[in-house]
């Protein structure tokens, strides 16, 4: 005799996330019916074609970047001239120019930057003389460790207070959570980096005023740079999480006697997660692309400092470094989350 298992779905209409797997085949209507060698496939042709994708958009990425900086004030080669000469007069301004090529049209300037690109080679930077891939990789690890103290404080606090807001609806603690994500989301994150720096660095000397350090550890300036996500990202899991614990198959698990815990945190958390991913990417992207205001208010030098010291002294070839690396990483970003989306719910399909 051969057993086959019958997945949820087909016993609660409006369920679906969680099939039961069996030897013998799942519910049709749930993604786990593919078979492993089938599903690899397509998720590697999936992949396939989402990288062909980006070949465009990055290339118009280039093309926006470059036609703005050449047309944003400032001159390049007055920048170079004045490194080299303490008063540079007309004449060796235009050598200097024509030296760097910086005299052909855009787009002749362009094709050759592209390819200088394609073998690696950003160009050097204007302010130190030094390759602009290296200076970017040089400020890189202090961004990343603000990043990934943003991203631990915003898992920490906001996916309890976004369970315990939707179990406990319309108590006290749910009311008093939807204050402060109000607050939250009211308040301005370079004020508060600022009232926190006066603070805590200059009233309390609790933490260094360069730097905003706490161990070696950048808590504060994370704190400041999560201040208006920390109120976005509890409402979105506290409104997902409620309407899925009404759902059939949350009642179905509670007249199991399954645990409260295990139905929240294993099935009511896998349905509602899915939306807070959506968000909770374009706010890690944010942490790297938006990260110049707090660093500058904290003086951690990292990529976003950088960036902003490349605008000021019209520093292109970092200034264009930044920017396609970080627009590769927005498309990488993107990609892996539709990736972990057909992990987490396998109802979703790559196509």
């Amino acid at each position: 005799m051969r057993w086959k298992y019958i997945c949820a779905c087909s016993l609660l209409e409006r369920a679906g996330a969680f099939a039961l797997r069996g030897k013998a085949g799942t519910c049709p209507s749930c993604r786990s019916a593919l078979p492993r060698g089938r599903r690899r496939k397509s998720v590697g042709k999936y992949i396939l074609k989402r990288v062909l994708e980006m070949i465009p958009v990055l290339i118009a990425v280039t093309v926006l970047m470059f036609v703005l900086s050449s047309l944003s004030a400032g001159d390049p080669a007055r920048v170079l001239a004045e490194q080299a000469y303490n008063h540079p007069t007309i004449e060796q301004i235009n050598q200097i120019r024509h030296e760097y090529g910086l005299d052909r049209p855009v787009a002749e300037q362009y094709l050759s930057w592209l390819k200088n690109v394609l073998h690696g080679d950003f160009g050097t930077s204007l302010s130190t003389n030094r390759p602009a891939l290296q200076e970017l990789a040089r400020h890189f690890p202090v961004t990343l460790k603000l990043a990934l103290t943003a991203i631990a404080l915003l898992l920490i606090i906001c996916i309890p207070l976004g369970i315990l807001s939707a179990v406990y609806e319309g108590s006290i603690l749910d009311r008093i959570v939807e204050t402060l994500c109000f607050i939250s989301a009211s308040l301005p994150g370079f004020w508060i980096g600022l009232m926190l720096l006066y603070l805590l660095g200059v009233k309390l000397k609790v933490i260094p005023v360069i730097g905003g350090t706490t161990g070696g550890v950048p808590i504060v300036a994370a704190f400041t740079m999560n201040i208006g996500n920390f109120g976005i990202l509890i409402r979105l899991i506290r409104t997902n999480l409620r309407d899925v614990l009404k759902q059939d198959y949350i009642r179905a698990c509670r007249a199991k006697g399954i645990s409260p815990a295990k139905t929240i945190l294993k099935h009511g958390m896998k349905n509602a997660v899915i939306p807070a991913m959506t968000r909770s990417v374009s706010m890690i992207i944010g942490f790297f692309a938006g990260s110049a205001v707090i660093e500058n208010i904290f003086s951690i030098r990292g990529i976003g400092f950088l960036a902003l010291e490349a605008v000021i002294t019209k520093d292109m070839p970092v200034l264009q470094c930044f920017i396609l690396v970080l627009s590769v990483f927005v498309v990488a970003a993107n990609l892996l989350v539709d990736i972990l989306y057909s992990l987490i719910d396998r109802r979703i399909q790559l196509k």
